[in-house]
């Protein structure tokens, strides 16, 4: 599928009504940011696990995509994913792939106990598994960014990415895509307290 077809079938699943990608992700952005603000007060609970990934995408783009909440393969989107060179985990393999990684933190207990260099270099580690999974058509980094605040809290961490500017988060996960998690590491260590 061409990137024009993805364009043409995001539009198409919209329910802003929205005509063209300029003004669907203008008003995306506007509700969205709404909605991140509404979980500062009041958090989606659920379990750290796969399921309360795709709940907080569910809550943050409810009222835009009718896939809101489902992953790729769960909508039946299968062509290839990527940007730029990187590529992301395959829809037919996401079930699998994010079972694997969502064991694995649960085998990690959340990170819970760890010291805070130890923590810093276990969640940037998954988080850059997070980013390989791509498992939403749209949304990753902002759903992803959330679920690691809840991951940090829980581990008894304050996890705050406002001052990492978007550029430096989208480097560091180039860097981890080619397995150079080092800048991921950096982002989480100026970010937790």
């Amino acid at each position: 599928m061409s990137q024009t077809d993805f364009d043409k079938e995001l539009l198409v699943s919209n329910l802003l009504e929205a005509k063209t990608l300029q003004e669907l992700y203008q008003k995306e952005k506007i509700l969205t940011n709404a909605k991140m603000i509404a979980l500062q007060n009041e958090p989606i609970v659920g379990r750290l696990d796969y399921a309360h990934l795709k709940a907080i995408h569910a809550f943050l783009f409810s009222d835009v995509y009718e896939w809101a909440g489902k992953d790729r393969y769960e909508s039946d989107i299968r062509a290839d994913f990527g940007k730029g060179t990187t590529h992301f985990t395959a829809y037919d393999k996401l079930p699998h792939v994010s079972k694997l990684l969502f064991d694995a933190l649960k085998d990690e207990a959340y990170f819970q106990g760890q010291e805070k260099k130890d923590f810093t270099k276990s969640a940037a580690m998954f988080m850059n598994g997070l980013n390989i999974l791509h498992p939403f058509r749209e949304g990753n980094g902002r759903v992803q960014r959330i679920f690691m605040e809840y991951v940090a809290k829980e581990a008894g961490y304050t996890l705050s990415f406002t001052n990492i500017s978007a550029d430096e988060m989208i480097k560091a996960s180039i860097l981890g895509a080619k397995g150079d998690v080092s800048a991921m590491i950096d982002i989480f260590s100026k970010s937790i307290s």
